[in-house]
């Protein structure tokens, strides 16, 4: 299910050389270090005279940090989808624990969804990774322009349903936990699919990854079936 730049672009005539230079160094720019990747091989891969990444970017540092201005403004969408849900949520759930519960359930079921669909390349996950784990000139652009927006988010959805500030180190690591739970079955479909015996993600494979996910996630956050039943119990 890994996505791929669609080179038949590059022969149409109606993709600009900035941008099949952008389509090409992203994928190259995320498989590799950045020292590793040559700009003639950008070139190439992009069907575009040498002098082009100087001409729209002035050098390939430049061009790196156009690729990751592309990605965010990409992924604006999924992080104003993922705001308008937590927001229009977060009220209702609050001292709810059923509505808890069905928040987390659909928040799952909505970023996995976006994680693992055709239309999200899996390579802009991987060069985000690779940015902030070996933090390099973009990490705090990808920082506060996406990374902070969604975890401040979901950090708010955690401290709404254990009760504690959303600045407080459990709220942050425990958001932390259920993005990097989520995320990672964009990251590895083929090894989770090998351990299990399937030929790949598909939507019966992805409705089991979402019920054990969101299993796990109301576990963390005390807000699982058994644990409400022991709580109900309890009080009688």
């Amino acid at each position: 299910m890994d996505q791929t730049i669609d080179l038949k672009l590059k022969k149409t005539g109606k993709v600009s050389a900035a941008d099949r230079l952008l389509n090409a160094a992203g994928p190259l720019f995320a498989d590799r270090p950045f020292d590793a990747v040559s700009t003639r091989e950008i070139a190439n891969a992009a069907n575009v005279n040498l002098s082009a990444i100087s001409y729209h970017f002035s050098s390939k540092e430049g061009l790196y940090e156009a690729v990751f201005k592309k990605l965010l403004d990409d992924l604006a969408p999924a992080r104003q989808g993922v705001s308008t849900f937590l927001k229009a949520s977060i009220g209702p759930a609050k001292n709810n624990v059923h509505i808890q519960r069905e928040v987390i359930i659909s928040f799952v079921d909505m970023f996995i969804e976006m994680i693992t669909s055709d239309e999200n390349p899996r390579w802009r996950m991987r060069l985000v990774i690779r940015e902030i784990q070996q933090p390099g000139p973009c990490f705090d652009m990808v920082m506060e322009g996406h990374i902070d927006i969604v975890h401040d988010l979901i950090g708010q959805l955690v401290a709404c349903i254990t009760k504690q500030s959303p600045s407080s180190e459990n709220v942050i690591i425990s958001s932390q936990t259920i993005i990097g739970m989520c995320l990672q079955y964009g990251l590895n479909e083929a090894l989770l699919s090998k351990r299990l015996g399937w030929t790949g993600f598909g939507s019966r494979e992805i409705a089991i990854i979402k019920e054990n996910t969101s299993a796990s996630i109301l576990a963390l956050l005390g807000i699982g079936r058994s644990a409400t039943k022991r709580e109900s119990e309890n009080t009688l």
